[in-house]
């Protein structure tokens, strides 16, 4: 009885320290090794507490990184997507009104999500369209009207979220959906000069604009200006210096392989 006493006592400190470690480790996500580990904190943090949302987003958000940056070959991308957007989907589901209908409505319970759901939306919904991609066009058309519904979601909840991460969303999309499905690059360009005035300190925008616009409408000299211009600019708040890390580097690479792009 003392024992299991002294156990209750010391479990609240103990989930303190396991979650300053994941959030030491969360700080230097640039590095596979950290975030591998601070994806494994979290997740024991969420066996412990399941329906903590902030977990729960770290998870869908880390996964997602794990994917873009750390991972190599199709079948384990499409993995950690899949994790991502579990994650996403298990933070939705915390709240009830979207977890009653998720099953057999769910773009009436996309429309339930709140403010507080909000990043956990963008992060699954970004998720789904990468997994989408690499899953074939077939899913894509299948997935992306539950897609779009979360990211207009996200744009009507929390416009600003992530440094422009919604008109740098709806950039990459009209610049790479087919027209048959809402493709347009003048309102792919529009939106990525919002993003960019929105948010000039996140390199990922100008990275973005470059590997999709400015490929497919071909314009080299401009594609390596912009790539130099984002591998020169400074790192930016301290809260987004990783990504803006991995993103300079992601820059060098799609320089390199210019000859296979244009």
């Amino acid at each position: 009885m003392r024992f299991l006493f002294f156990f209750l006592l010391i479990l609240p400190s103990l989930a303190r320290a396991d979650m300053a470690q994941a959030l030491k480790d969360w700080e230097k996500r640039d590095e596979p090794e950290s975030l591998r580990s601070a994806l494994t904190e979290f997740e024991k943090l969420h066996e412990a507490s399941p329906k903590d949302r902030e977990i729960l987003l770290y998870l869908s958000r880390g996964y997602f990184l794990m994917a873009e940056y750390h991972t190599e070959g199709k079948d384990e991308k499409m993995k950690m997507f899949e994790k991502s957007k579990n994650y996403g989907f298990k933070g939705l589901e915390v709240n009830p009104e979207f977890a009653e209908l998720k099953n057999d409505k769910i773009e009436k319970a996309i429309t339930k999500i709140n403010e507080e759901g909000a990043p956990l939306a963008f992060w699954t919904a970004a998720s789904i369209g990468k997994w989408s991609k690499l899953n074939g066009i077939m899913s894509s058309l299948k997935y992306k009207d539950q897609m779009l519904a979360m990211i207009r979601r996200v744009e009507e909840l929390k416009p600003d979220y992530m440094y422009g991460a919604v008109p740098r969303f709806w950039g990459g999309f009209y610049a790479l959906a087919p027209g048959f499905v809402g493709g347009d690059m003048k309102k792919s360009k529009k939106n990525f000069q919002k993003a960019m005035e929105m948010a000039p300190e996140y390199v990922a925008t100008k990275v973005f604009y470059a590997e999709t616009y400015l490929v497919e409408e071909d314009e080299k000299k401009e594609f390596e200006k912009v790539l130099n211009e984002a591998i020169a600019a400074p790192e930016g708040p301290k809260e987004i210096q990783p990504e803006n890390r991995l993103e300079k580097q992601k820059a060098q690479r799609l320089l390199k392989n210019i000859k296979e792009l244009f």
